[in-house]
């Protein structure tokens, strides 16, 4: 009796921790949704998914193993019920089941569907066992047409994908990138680049201010309109006769 308390209490560690796995993995892609939606690509979403579908096939190859005691031949009971607030149940449940009260233990200890649940499996299940066989083979048909039309797409654009991809990796390269880092590098930041030394840099000629004053500034004199007679007056000698 005692080996096998251990071996299920074995057993119920290692899928607690398999189930802690799973839920810190939904709460990281919940995470990335609701806050990094911006900054997250498909590629991403893509490999939180197959993380989780990894650690769920851990989990289902636990349960399967031979050493794992099947958990259905065991019943859970409770032991006591109080709606007075728990410390040891709020941190095994993260805060989520205050206590363990009359209301909490139908939710926790249900081995089957919720009511509003099952009703709307059987009522699936009584819809379709109403339908006709041959209505239903013609619906699975046309399900089936549709995604082998959505596979062939799915195909055709991989194949597309492929040889564009094979005929990039064909062409020959006729580009270096150390070349392009280089060259980038020398007219960006100078770096690569000597100085030439021994040779004295040729004086820039400076304008002269003649040639940079502009045509309608040149002053020109203009010639005047006014004509003035000058005569000469008669010289008197001084020891002249009258």
């Amino acid at each position: 009796m005692q080996r096998e308390e251990r071996v299920l209490e074995t057993a119920l560690d290692a899928i607690l921790q398999r189930v802690v796995d799973i839920k810190n993995s939904l709460q990281q892609l919940i995470f990335k949704i609701e806050r990094e939606s911006e900054h997250t690509d498909w590629p991403q979403y893509l490999d939180s998914f197959s993380v989780i579908s990894a650690q769920i096939y851990t989990l289902q190859k636990l349960l399967k193993n031979e050493k794992t005691p099947i958990l259905r031949n065991y019943l859970t009971l409770p032991l006591h019920l109080s709606a007075e607030s728990d410390e040891q149940l709020m941190r095994a449940t993260e805060a989520r089941v205050p206590a363990f009260s009359h209301d909490f233990v139908p939710n926790m200890l249900r081995t089957k569907l919720d009511p509003e649940v099952e009703q709307r499996h059987n009522t699936h299940e009584a819809k379709a066992a109403q339908m006709n066989h041959e209505t239903a083979m013609k619906h699975i048909n046309i399900h089936n047409k549709v995604v082998k039309h959505v596979l062939d797409l799915v195909n055709q654009a991989r194949e597309e994908w492929e040889t564009e991809t094979a005929s990039r990796a064909g062409q020959s390269q006729t580009c270096s990138i150390h070349e392009t880092q280089t060259l980038v590098a020398a007219l960006g930041t100078g770096k690569g680049l000597r100085m030439m030394q021994g040779r004295a840099a040729a004086p820039i000629p400076r304008p002269s201010p003649t040639m940079t004053q502009p045509q309608s500034q040149i002053q020109t004199k203009a010639p005047t309109s006014i004509k003035t007679n000058i005569k000469a007056a008669a010289q008197i000698h001084p020891y002249s006769r009258k």
